[in-house]
């Protein structure tokens, strides 16, 4: 499959007050949704020294859908979007023992990869990625994935190992890219997972700026729930840069499951000028608030935003849905205080002196046919198009097999690096560990109304 077309009945919740067309149903309140395959060239995807006969021996296939800006036009008229990856190839692993130290852990069967850039092309055919642009430091190196130091600011404390599971030590300029936007200027500005960090590279991916949880960035972003930091990042049309954090935050371990609200941050990068502002969650969907995950964010104008919520629901089914997002009455939390502390600690009846930012469903992914876990980058083509882009994860998931533990998860394990031994519950287990595929395609899918 390269291309299919649904066509679904619009919802009714669409605002007539949005500007663009897009954003507002036609006569029959229709819908026409087309997804395209992504096709990644030989020389754009990953080399894999673990790969066995027929089974990843081309490489893995570079996943580019963690977020996605539109590029324009090409000259035969067909659009291009700039997508980006995240931190590369990594999978679930065992906990990891050292020193008397056990730390969570992830496996990164391709530690030498650099997060990247791609141009992404569409046609009647597919989509499919053209050129990569790989991120660079300021010294013009490549950077990795890989994880921070613990105790640097950004770290999430996990260990990443190979597949023998030695420890690959960490990258103090490690990313884990999500968001993309291009500025007036042609550079480019990402968001990362990690920090939470958002980082301005030039054309060419070198990095020109990085702000953080005290440097340029406010410090309560430090207590984002671990590889939950920035998920989406947009840029309006006056210039200002904004930021998602995935999740709500985890404040002294205290408020995952408490927030009622995560924050969504606005950078003015002329002045450094920063305000934060409140996404409600509605928690009686979930079973916890932590569970919402925010997957990216789009401006339409200086004060509205296209906003991907997902997540698990309390009754075990998967929502993937688009909100309209006003900003234009919410409130500044940035030196917002609820009995002397961070406003997370409260239900959102108690913020009566917050104006949260207001949302209205705008499309039920699933209701045109979305399968995918993650839809992680959303923007406008032109007026009448809304472009979605899921991530599958490099198409790899781990396997565990382990005949005497059938029903454990491999995060159950405990690998010790002083004996070479696992241990599940303190009994010594024997799992034996691979990487797998993922079948879930990448696909780009454009939800189209007609012109008015």
């Amino acid at each position: 499959m390269k291309k299919q077309i649904f066509t679904v009945l619009s919802t009714g919740l669409l605002l007539a007050s949005l500007p663009f067309s897009a954003l507002a149903s036609d006569a029959s309140g229709s819908y026409t949704a087309a997804s395209y395959d992504v096709s990644v060239p030989q020389e754009y995807m990953v080399p894999y020294a673990y790969s066995e006969e027929g089974y990843f021996e081309n490489g893995l296939v570079t996943g580019f859908g963690s977020a996605v800006t539109f590029k324009g036009l090409n000259e035969e008229g067909q659009m291009e979007f700039y997508a980006v990856t995240d931190r590369g190839p990594n999978a679930d692993a065992p906990q990891y023992s050292s020193g008397g130290t056990v730390t969570d852990a992830k496996i990164f069967p391709c530690p030498e990869f650099t997060p990247s850039i791609a141009v992404l092309t569409v046609t009647e055919d597919g989509a499919e990625v053209t050129s990569v642009i790989e991120l660079k430091d300021t010294e013009g190196n490549n950077i990795t994935g890989l994880p921070l130091e613990p105790g640097q600011v950004g770290s999430t404390n996990e260990t990443a190992l190979d597949m023998e599971m030695n420890n690959l030590g960490y990258d103090s300029n490690g990313l884990d890219t999500e968001g993309i936007a291009v500025d007036a200027d042609g550079n480019f500005w990402l968001c990362d997972e990690y920090g939470p960090f958002i980082v301005k590279t030039d054309s060419e991916g070198t990095l020109l700026e990085k702000y953080a949880p005290g440097n340029g960035l406010p410090e309560v972003l430090q207590y984002r729930i671990p590889n939950r930091g920035f998920e989406g990042l947009t840029i309006t049309p006056s210039g200002k840069v904004l930021a998602s954090v995935q999740s709500v935050l985890d404040i002294n371990g205290e408020t995952a499951d408490t927030a009622s609200f995560t924050r969504i941050v606005e950078l003015d990068p002329e002045t450094g000028d920063v305000k934060m502002y409140a996404y409600p969650v509605d928690v009686s969907q979930y079973n916890s608030p932590s569970d919402c995950k925010i997957g990216d964010i789009y401006a339409v104008d200086d004060t509205t935003l296209l906003v991907i919520e997902q997540g698990k629901l309390a009754d075990g089914t998967m929502q993937n849905k688009v909100y309209q997002v006003d900003l234009s009455q919410a409130s500044d939390i940035t030196d917002v205080t609820y009995n002397d502390t961070y406003p997370e600690y409260a239900s959102a009846e108690e913020l009566t002196d917050i104006s949260f930012m207001e949302k209205e469903e705008l499309l039920d992914l699933r209701e045109y046919g979305w399968t995918a876990e993650k839809a992680e980058g959303i923007c406008m083509a032109d007026e009448n198009t809304i472009a979605v882009i899921n991530d599958n994860d490099f198409g790899i998931v781990t396997v565990a097999e382990d005949p005497e533990n059938e029903d454990c998860d491999i995060t159950d394990y405990v690998y010790d690096a002083e004996t070479g031994t696992y241990s599940l519950d303190g009994t010594e287990a024997s799992p034996q560990i691979s990487i797998g595929e993922n079948t879930e395609p990448a696909q780009i899918w454009l939800f189209q109304t007609a012109s008015e």
